[in-house]
């Protein structure tokens, strides 16, 4: 290839996309909100969540208490209601790129993936971490006194 073809395929490209139009942002409104949060909600629904939580607690009664207990929660559990508190909060803390953003994410397979290894992850986590900070809220108290 020559250098002026070169050049022509490079001015050519360059006013190709002159005229296309950036794209434009969604206007961060609490209708648009509710709309990208509905998406995040297909991407990830908040029973699936909760259903993970149940299956953690339930692991941990004796064995012979497990039935009664998913049986309990199945009939407190509505799902409406926690979708509705699951949406209200993330219209409420969010804004439209950043639900956008949380959509895209758990929604591609690597986001599936981490949000169902994440509470066994925080399982792991926390523990520690409210040991540490027993240790620190011990030392303070002893400091005082």
């Amino acid at each position: 290839m020559t250098m002026r073809m070169l050049i022509c395929l490079c001015s050519l490209a360059a006013a190709l996309l002159g005229q296309t139009k950036p794209a434009t942002a969604v206007a961060d409104t609490p209708a648009n909100r509710l709309a990208a949060a509905r998406r995040y909600l297909k991407a990830v629904p908040p029973l699936e969540m909760v259903q993970d939580s149940v299956d953690r607690l339930t692991a941990q009664l004796p064995e012979d208490q497990r039935a009664e207990f998913r049986e309990a929660l199945a009939r407190v559990l509505q799902s409406e209601r926690i979708e509705k508190i699951t949406l209200d909060a993330i219209v409420k803390h969010f804004t439209v790129r950043e639900i956008n953003a949380l959509a895209a994410f758990y929604g591609s397979s690597e986001g599936r993936s981490i949000s169902k290894k994440f509470s066994a992850y925080m399982a792991d986590v926390m523990p520690a971490v409210q040991q540490e900070l027993s240790k620190v809220l011990g030392g303070l108290h002893d400091e005082k006194h």
